[in-house]
């Protein structure tokens, strides 16, 4: 298994203070990916201008094209939060 930085994150107890209460870092970055991708896969739109996908790929340990990115990062993402769908 390759570990890659968002595991280390994971496995850290660094948190991030968002709206006056702590939140794991890896957290944090992983509800943050998720929009930036999706603006990205399905838009075309840079979610700002230092943005690169590089950078998102390296952190999360994924590869591939738009559409295969995008669904390897969902995979991913809702193996670690559950869906809130129908409830």
């Amino acid at each position: 298994m390759n570990i890659t930085p968002f595991i280390k994150d994971m496995c850290s107890d660094e948190t991030i203070n968002i709206n006056g209460k702590d939140m794991p870092i890896a957290y944090w970055n992983l509800v943050i990916t998720k929009r930036d991708l999706s603006m990205w896969c399905k838009f075309g739109m840079k979610p700002h201008r230092h943005w690169k996908v590089s950078d998102a790929k390296k952190y999360f340990g994924i590869k591939g094209s738009k559409e295969t990115l995008y669904n390897d990062f969902i995979e991913k993402y809702g193996h670690l939060i559950p869906s809130t769908e129908g409830k």
